[in-house]
């Protein structure tokens, strides 16, 4: 994938974790029996916008890695 491409691509699925996590934070005040059932499927999304939709543009691309390299193996 070409540098612009990824770079616009990481941008839009930035702004969608920051709207997860919106939802995440109104989903925290919810009774627990509404609660989890939105926090299940919160977390699948989640987990997919990561490993389906940004790992593949960080494997190629590993500076635009949300993370920085908190997460990543450096030799040194």
């Amino acid at each position: 994938m070409d540098r612009n491409s990824a770079e616009e691509l990481m941008a839009i699925y930035g702004r969608v974790g920051v709207a997860l996590n919106d939802a995440c934070n109104l989903v925290h005040n919810l009774p627990e029996t509404e609660r989890a059932e939105h926090m299940r499927g919160l977390g699948e999304v989640m987990g997919d916008l990561w490993f389906k939709l940004q790992l593949p543009v960080v494997r190629e691309h590993r500076d635009l890695d949300p993370d920085g390299d908190r997460f990543q193996k450096r030799e040194e």
